[in-house]
């Protein structure tokens, strides 16, 4: 089981996996914002897929960092990728059910919008995905600075 664990983690950690994660949240962002507005079900379609993303991420370096033997160090960086991985999905939370609340005229809330509206919330969203995207990429060369890390202090085998 803990191979093909590991095995799945090393395809998301792949550059190619997330160039497509990448290029599919700008074809979404760019096909839902052709219009200049956004539905309700297409912010919860956005918001489900970062939220999923974002908690997913964040119990994975959790995880990580329990994992880890022998270094604290790394744990602590570990722990605080989490901790800022947290504070981002909770802003994601907050962020889209306030949106959803609204778009949903729950309230009797008239909605006020700036000019390019819809550019920011693309550029939100889209700066999020990169944000995750970046998390994952680098849990990969933390990985390997611990796997480097305990081949240089191993003990050599006694005869």
């Amino acid at each position: 089981m803990s191979n093909k664990l590991e095995s799945l983690g090393n395809a998301i950690m792949d550059k190619r996996t997330l160039i497509a994660i990448l290029v599919i949240a700008i074809l979404w962002r760019a096909g839902i914002s052709s219009d200049g507005r956004i539905a309700l079900w297409e912010s919860e379609c956005s918001g489900i897929a970062l939220f999923i993303m974002g908690w997913a991420l964040f119990a994975c370096v959790y995880l990580m960092s329990r994992g880890l033997k022998g270094w604290l160090e790394l744990n602590e960086i570990y722990r605080w990728i989490a901790v800022s991985l947290a504070a981002i999905n909770v802003y994601v939370i907050v962020y889209y059910a306030m949106r959803w609340y609204r778009l949903a005229g729950m309230g009797g809330v008239m909605e006020s919008l700036v000019p390019y509206d819809f550019l920011f919330r693309d550029i939100r969203y889209l700066l999020l995905v990169v944000f995750y995207c970046v998390v994952i990429w680098l849990a990969k060369y933390l990985k390997k600075v611990h796997g480097d890390y305990m081949l240089l202090f191993k003990e050599p085998p006694k005869v």
